[in-house]
């Protein structure tokens, strides 16, 4: 496998899942934040839903005494001369004292008034100022002190050392601001342009890479003429996935499964999303394909979220989405929520483009080995993804319902060989993820 180099950290990217406050509201039921005063004094915020999640008029952060500033699409917060928080409109990136974070959502604009994300005020805050916020989901209650006590707040550990480290790497500071730099750069980490651009990470943290074995337990998957089981491959290879990964000592490997049992398809996506937690990660699920009506298809291909386009996409995802029917309760909750389906394809899409990145050194690894054909990177709407807010795949190894090709995939041979391509192609991914050492000449 091939070992890539690693710098000082310059940025924490971090992605953390929101409060799961989704539905429709109308304006008299509309949900409401409430916030507890130093005084024990209690004021409520209205929360809106109108964009999918729940965000709060900025409005709400000046209330709890800090300055806001609106440039353009550029916003700054800071408090007590002790902080400084840029954020920019429509971009779910912003710096904390020059610490690169992410929420899962953007900040937006709706008429007159800016929105920000409640997260920011129920994760972020309690989070990096554990001495003056706490949150309670329960009670969906902020306990706010007196931002004037920021001077005496605990930060939290780990933040405080990736801020020191940050500003340690970052290059001497002329007098623009942080939100002009901001505005100047329109820097996007996510885009085409900053994924194909991308220099050698300078991330020297841990990652986390969660390997998917699809299917499992009730649901085994496509099935070969000879009686070779989907779950069975997708585990063979994960496992030896997971062998191949684990000498790499900055990486963490979680497990969705170790043996044949059955996990929600839904449930796979938010088991990564929190096992990744604040720390950059990404989400492989293993998978073989079938297509009994063409059974001279076969080749191997490797997906990421997005629109289906064509009617082959289209039909490898409802194969993918399959398992979801098989449970009636966990159906019916999933036609109760298209819209949160849909919603959480849209937040991922922030992930899309590194996604996409990924799925190509998996079909450039595989391709190595695999007698192919090499059917290419593809997308789809994929349930077992959606949840999964980091960059994601799923990986198609080969067709079961073509003869030649399942019995390939029955061979040790076969799952040692993808496993070690996987690896490499994650190696490889990784080398330039998370962004941190700038793109086109930029330092983010």
């Amino acid at each position: 496998m091939k070992m890539f180099e690693r710098n000082a950290v310059a940025a924490v990217v971090a992605t953390v899942l929101g409060l799961g406050l989704t539905g429709h509201a109308d304006a008299q039921s509309r949900p409401v934040l409430a916030v507890e005063r130093g005084d024990g004094s209690t004021t409520e915020v209205s929360v809106s839903l109108d964009r999918g999640f729940a965000a709060v008029e900025l409005g709400a952060v000046a209330d709890l005494g800090w300055v806001v500033d609106e440039d353009g699409s550029v916003l700054t917060l800071s408090a007590a001369d002790e902080i400084r928080i840029a954020m920019r409109v429509g971009s779910p990136f912003f710096r904390w004292d020059g610490v690169v974070l992410q929420m899962t959502d953007a900040p937006y604009r709706a008429g007159r008034e800016t929105y920000v994300p409640l997260q920011f005020l129920s994760d972020f805050l309690p989070r990096r100022l554990p001495g003056l916020y706490d949150f309670s989901d329960e009670d969906v209650l902020l306990r706010a002190g007196d931002v004037a006590l920021l001077g005496g707040a605990d930060v939290d550990s780990a933040d405080a050392e990736s801020a020191t480290d940050a500003e340690e790497d970052r290059p001497a500071a002329d007098d623009t601001s942080e939100a002009e730099t901001a505005a100047d750069s329109g820097f996007d980490e996510n885009s085409a342009e900053a994924v194909q651009l991308a220099r050698p990470s300078t991330y020297d943290g841990t990652r986390v890479v969660v390997i998917d074995a699809g299917h499992g337990g009730a649901d085994p998957g496509s099935l070969s003429p000879d009686g070779l089981l989907e779950k069975d491959i997708a585990l063979a290879v994960a496992l030896r996935l997971r062998d191949e990964l684990q000498g790499e000592d900055d990486l963490e490997i979680v497990m969705i499964r170790e043996d044949d049992t059955f996990v929600e398809i839904w449930d796979r996506g938010l088991i990564a999303t929190r096992a990744k937690g604040e720390r950059p990660g990404i989400f492989v699920s293993i998978h073989a394909n079938s297509f009994p009506a063409r059974r001279a298809a076969r080749g191997f291909e490797t997906y990421f979220l997005s629109d289906a386009r064509t009617e082959h996409e289209r039909r490898v995802s409802a194969i993918e989405n399959a398992p979801i029917s098989r449970n009636p309760a966990a159906n019916e909750a999933a036609q109760g929520e298209d819209l949160d389906f849909i919603l959480r394809d849209l937040r991922n899409y922030d992930h899309a483009h590194w996604s996409e990145n990924l799925a190509g050194f998996v079909q450039e690894e595989l391709d190595d080995f695999h007698p192919g054909p090499n059917r290419g990177v593809k997308q789809g709407v994929l349930a077992v993804l959606t949840n999964a807010l980091m960059p994601s795949v799923l990986i198609e190894l080969g067709y079961l319902s073509n003869q030649a090709e399942a019995e390939l995939m029955a061979q040790s041979s076969f799952y040692d060989d993808s496993a070690e391509a996987i690896a490499e192609a994650v190696l490889r991914f990784f080398e330039r993820y998370p962004p941190g050492s700038g793109v086109g000449g930029r330092t983010p």
